[in-house]
């Protein structure tokens, strides 16, 4: 299983996206393994410009796995937040909530935001930077 942060959806969905992103979520899509929460949806599908866009990242959305944000999520994102900020590190909260459903759910991360490089470092996340492969 494969969380994609919406970090890597957008170079996905975009047109003119980083390719090796693209290639990469593709083939997640297309190996079943894409798994997402609540989280990831919002803010993907809330921003389409246009219905027949909405429509279409909705229908994309109802065909990945889905990962429910229960309370041991939440438990995980702030231990992880609370310990990040001991060592002088801010993480927003939609990326620690995240980056725990990855954690809970034994998924890797695929992302291009560089604050889960930072969670990776000091936690049991296991993520993959895609702009750096």
């Amino acid at each position: 299983m494969i969380v994609v942060d919406s970090s890597a959806f957008v170079e996905y969905f975009r047109p003119s996206g980083n390719s090796k992103v693209r290639h990469a979520v593709a083939q997640a899509i297309a190996a079943d393994q894409v798994a997402v929460n609540g989280i990831i949806e919002v803010e993907i599908v809330a921003f389409a410009r246009e219905e027949a866009e909405y429509r279409r990242l909705a229908a994309h959305f109802r065909a990945f796995q889905w990962i429910e944000l229960g309370r041991a999520v939440f438990e995980q994102a702030a231990g992880l937040g609370a310990t990040l900020r001991r060592k002088g590190i801010t993480v927003q909260a939609a990326d620690l909530i995240i980056a725990a459903s990855a954690i809970e759910a034994g998924a890797q991360l695929y992302h291009t935001d560089s604050d889960y490089d930072q969670i990776a470092r000091h936690s049991a996340l296991q993520a993959e930077n895609l702009s750096r492969r």
